[in-house]
């Protein structure tokens, strides 16, 4: 599922607000026919040139990333955690044949 967000700089028009619901709603439609809509309402109900106002500055630009919730591991801790599953089954391996001697 999509988030909601507004068009990249490149692609909107004038905030990328209107382009970005439409990316939310069909990601493969072309954004014209909702901006033509919108301009037909907003004719009839101005109050709407304030609700785009209000979603062009609480909606994310579609290229903004969000960093990472956990950081990047180093190599040496990488390796260190495949050492010690290699240790832990090796000890398993180990378990299991003692227990198929007896």
């Amino acid at each position: 599922m999509y988030r909601l967000r507004k068009e990249n700089k490149k692609e909107r028009k004038f905030l990328g607000v209107i382009g970005g619901i439409s990316k939310y709603i069909d990601p493969t439609a072309d954004p014209v026919m909702l901006r033509i809509l919108f301009v037909i309402l907003t004719c009839f109900s101005p109050i709407l040139i304030v609700f785009y106002f209000v979603l062009a500055i609480c909606l994310k630009t579609e290229g903004f990333e969000i960093t990472k919730k956990y950081p990047i591991l180093d190599e040496d801790v990488i390796a260190e955690r495949e050492e010690k599953i290699k240790e832990a089954a090796n000890a398993e391996r180990a378990e299991e044949a003692e227990k198929e001697d007896k």
